[in-house]
């Protein structure tokens, strides 16, 4: 059993996106999440906490569901300034890192034709990796697989989608599982092999069935709301990991809530790569002034990050 000192819940995800402006309006305008807090983008940070050379300047928007944050997972949108963003020119869905983010909806149909109208390509119904059930992949403007899933009868997303997990592509199924399970995660299922066909990667990809190895991973208070799926695929073993670099486009790395940075730490195996000490990170133009954080890298190159924000900030 993981020590309670170690990750508890997940606080954000972070898209690393072109334009805040078309990403709001596809995840806002089109899925129903709302900006509950922006940062100034004026105000310069720290670009070492997150390996880049200079200082940055960039415009944040914290997208939440209709649960907000005390129950919800953000999409933390980030158009960078200064620096630009590094683009991902490659495509193909097997590269590693986090490829997909799953929505809830109540009206599937009707979630698919809203993407198509925002301008994103969907593809046919799938069976969903991330919901396990019927789905509809979609992708938006920054390479992202947005996987829709009809709600279940016990989930309200009638009053926009609600943000309910990700899928990591790994490069070593095994050993993704140790890292997170390391860091806090409990195992929902066993990694597992199964056919996985291309369009249950990208709504553009063939119809053509691989083995694959798949498993499952929640944190203990997001249980089943919010889930990890990792999919290792055979042409995704032997590459590299996702490169050190916090302005690099699509999903990049997560924020999980821990009481204490230092006990998380202290709690953490020697195993698991640590990315510098950790830092008080500010956050300009909003109703927060900063979060202690420490930085930790998966072996597929994902950061996930330790965030000091204790229950307390939580209750009702």
């Amino acid at each position: 059993m993981a020590s309670d000192d170690l990750a508890r819940r997940f606080l954000h995800v972070n898209l690393n996106c072109t334009s805040l402006d078309a990403t709001e309006k596809l995840y806002a305008g089109a899925l129903g999440l709302s900006a509950r807090m922006r940062t100034d983008p004026s105000v310069a940070t720290n670009g070492a906490i997150l390996g880049i050379d200079d200082e940055t300047y960039c415009e944040t928007a914290f997208l939440y569901d209709s649960r907000g944050a005390r129950d919800g997972c953000a999409l933390e949108a980030i158009e960078y300034q200064k620096p630009e963003l590094l683009r991902d020119n490659r495509v193909e869905p097997t590269r590693p890192g986090i490829r997909s983010a799953l929505m809830w909806v109540a009206d599937l149909d009707a979630a698919a034709a809203a993407l198509r109208d925002a301008g994103a390509t969907v593809g046919d119904p799938v069976d969903g990796l991330i919901s396990g059930t019927k789905s509809v992949l979609a992708i938006d403007g920054d390479g992202v697989i947005v996987e829709l899933a009809q709600a279940p009868g016990d989930v309200d997303a009638s009053k926009g989608a609600l943000f309910g997990g990700i899928r990591i592509a790994a490069i070593n199924a095994v050993a993704t599982a140790e890292f997170l399970t390391a860091i806090g995660f409990v195992q929902v299922s066993a990694p597992a092999l199964m056919p996985v066909t291309g369009q249950q990667l990208a709504p553009d990809a063939t119809d053509e069935a691989v083995e694959c190895t798949v498993a499952r991973f929640a944190l203990p208070e997001d249980a089943d709301r919010f889930t990890v799926s990792v999919v290792s695929h055979p042409a995704t073993a032997g590459q590299d990991p996702v490169p050190w670099g916090g302005n690099r486009q699509g999903l990049y790395r997560c924020a999980l809530r821990v009481e204490s940075v230092e006990k998380a730490l202290a709690a953490t195996p020697g195993s698991v790569e640590r990315c510098g000490d950790p830092v008080w990170c500010p956050l300009p133009g909003t109703k927060i002034d900063g979060l202690y954080i420490a930085f930790l890298r998966s072996p597929d190159g994902v950061v996930f990050e330790f965030v000091e924000r204790p229950l307390k900030f939580f209750s009702r």
